[in-house]
């Protein structure tokens, strides 16, 4: 779940077309409003995201990966903005430090993933540890119907 700030409201309605902005309103009315499908939607678009815009998707976007693949064998990291630990079928359990698969990259290309702009072939993806590759599976996020309204 993404709460909404000012400073990305602001941000969205910006980028949003009128279909867009019709469903942040009506988003924003909810007693909680959760902005995670409306920022991956803003993230569609091939133009480049203001700073505190590509923040909140890339939160947003490893909120989502941890709630769809809960576990610790891979970290997801995307500096300076979020980090997420998740899990699939195989892989060791992580407990402490510094998993041993970790997967780093920059957000503007987990935006793209996220979207799928871009395919995870094609990624600048730094990956290090046996089961890194499976993170590959997770992209790209707007694949499952409850990612879009």
């Amino acid at each position: 779940m993404f709460k909404p700030t000012p400073g990305v409201v602001a941000a969205l309605r910006e980028r949003l077309d009128s279909d867009g902005l019709a469903v942040l309103d009506a988003e924003l009315a909810l007693r909680r409003p959760d902005l995670t499908a409306i920022l991956l939607r803003a993230a569609a678009d091939p133009a480049p995201l203001p700073r505190d815009l590509l923040a909140a998707v890339c939160r947003a976007g490893c909120t989502l990966l941890g709630k769809r693949h809960p576990g610790a064998s891979i970290e997801v990291r995307v500096p300076p903005f979020a980090a997420v630990q998740i899990g699939f079928d195989a892989g060791p359990r992580h407990t402490r430090g510094t998993p041993p698969n970790v997967v780093e990259l920059d957000g503007d290309t987990f935006a793209a993933l996220a979207t799928g702009r871009l395919a995870w072939a094609d990624a600048a993806v730094r990956a290090s540890g046996v089961h890194a590759h499976e993170a590959a599976r997770a992209f790209p996020l707007t694949a499952c119907p409850e990612t879009f309204n």
